[in-house]
C-alpha cells in the first residue's frame, strides 16, 4: 500500500508545482513593464546583498584576499548599488522596462559576480 501512495504523492506534489508555476507565468504576464521592472529592481537587491554577505563571510575564513575585497570588490559594490540606486531614482519620474533596467544595471552586478567567482568566494 505504501507503494502506492508515493508515486501518487509525488504526482500529486508535481500537479501543484506546476500549477503553481502556471499561476505565477501569468500574473508576471499580467504586470505592466514598469511593474516587471520594479520586481527586477527588488531581485538584483536581494542578489546584491545576498553576494555582498556572501563575500563577506568568505573574506573572513580567507583573509588573504582582503585586500582585493577593500580596494576591487567593495568598489564594485558600490558602483552596482549606485547604478541600481539611479535606477529607482528614474523610476520616481517615469515608467522603467526591464531592458532599460538590465542594461543599467546588469554589467556592474555582473562585474561584481565575476570579482567573486575570481577569489573563490561562488562558484
Amino acid at each position: 500500500m505504501k507503494r502506492k501512495f508515493v508515486p501518487l504523492f509525488l504526482s500529486v506534489i508535481l500537479l501543484v508545482t506546476l500549477v503553481s508555476c502556471v499561476e505565477l507565468q501569468e500574473k508576471w504576464k499580467a504586470l505592466t513593464p514598469d511593474q516587471k521592472a520594479q520586481v527586477i529592481i527588488g531581485d538584483i537587491q536581494g542578489q546584491l546583498t545576498n553576494a555582498f554577505n556572501t563575500g563577506k563571510a568568505y573574506i573572513a575564513t580567507k583573509p588573504e584576499y582582503q585586500e582585493k575585497w577593500k580596494t576591487q570588490i567593495v568598489p564594485a559594490f558600490d558602483i552596482a548599488n549606485k547604478a541600481l540606486a539611479s535606477v529607482i531614482v528614474l523610476g520616481k519620474t517615469k515608467p522603467l522596462t526591464p531592458e532599460f533596467v538590465y542594461a543599467q544595471v546588469q554589467p556592474q552586478v555582473t562585474n561584481v559576480v565575476n570579482l567573486l567567482i575570481l577569489i573563490g568566494a561562488i562558484k
